[in-house]
């Protein structure tokens, strides 16, 4: 499982994570991806799928806390031939974390990678990760989040809220991604480097926004294309990606 975070709402976490699985399957990785963002997410809507059939997390059932991973992995819709699980919290799609247990199960036994768009919910860190790209905002609000998101990740290797046992983030490898704040100028950008010396993490890359490409999202029409300008980044990520989850095998 990779998971995709921020600190931050509303900066392309879920778009961001659908282009990484867009582009390995175009290295011929099998993907699923996985919407934990059960307060407010929805996927679907975000890439034009709202309208498919097929099964999003109000209709997850575990019975006695297994799932089928065939039978689950044909049940959901598809964007671009890939297949995900997503959010819809206006139906009460707030699954148990039993089923949510089962489902991730599932899909890690019949996909090469799992991977979870997690926005800003913390729900993912109760299942084991093979790596996490946490996007940050570059501004001064952006990088207060965003040290404080990580602060929480240190410390939260022990138990929730509720006493249960907490998978500690801190066992996967940490990815940081930029995101330059949609319409500022010059001088409200921080740049990489002083990005870096505030978390003490380096960036692996920065997005810089494309207009067409959000105008295109905001009106429910999905992503027609991967801009050009985001390539190397990608090809970056994925690279790390397969390292973690696929072992060096060619596909």
């Amino acid at each position: 499982m990779v998971v995709f975070s921020s600190a931050s709402g509303g900066i392309g976490v879920s778009t961001f994570a659908a282009m990484c699985a867009r582009t390995l399957m175009k290295r011929d990785r099998t993907c699923v991806v996985v919407d934990m963002d059960f307060s407010a997410g929805g996927i679907d809507v975000l890439l034009g799928q709202e309208s498919e059939g097929g099964l999003r997390w109000s209709g997850v059932s575990a019975p006695l806390g297994r799932i089928e991973p065939e039978s689950l992995l044909h049940e959901l819709p598809q964007w671009e031939g890939l297949p995900m699980l997503a959010s819809d919290p206006w139906n009460d799609g707030h699954p148990d974390w039993w089923e949510v247990e089962a489902a991730v199960d599932a899909l890690t036994q019949c996909r090469d990678v799992v991977m979870v768009d997690a926005g800003h919910a913390t729900d993912w860190r109760k299942v084991p990760i093979a790596l996490h790209v946490m996007l940050v905002e570059l501004s001064v609000l952006g990088l207060a989040r965003a040290r404080g998101a990580l602060a929480r990740m240190r410390d939260a290797g022990a138990h929730d809220e509720e006493g249960a046992a907490v998978m500690p983030s801190a066992d996967a490898p940490l990815l940081l991604v930029g995101v330059r704040p949609f319409g500022a100028g010059r001088g409200g950008v921080v740049t990489e480097r002083d990005a870096k010396d505030y978390l003490k993490v380096p960036l692996a890359g920065v997005i810089r926004r494309k207009g067409s490409l959000g105008k295109g999202l905001l009106a429910g029409l999905g992503i027609s294309r991967i801009p050009r300008r985001y390539r190397r980044l990608l090809d970056d990520i994925c690279d790390r990606v397969e390292e973690r989850c696929c072992d060096g095998r060619r596909p």
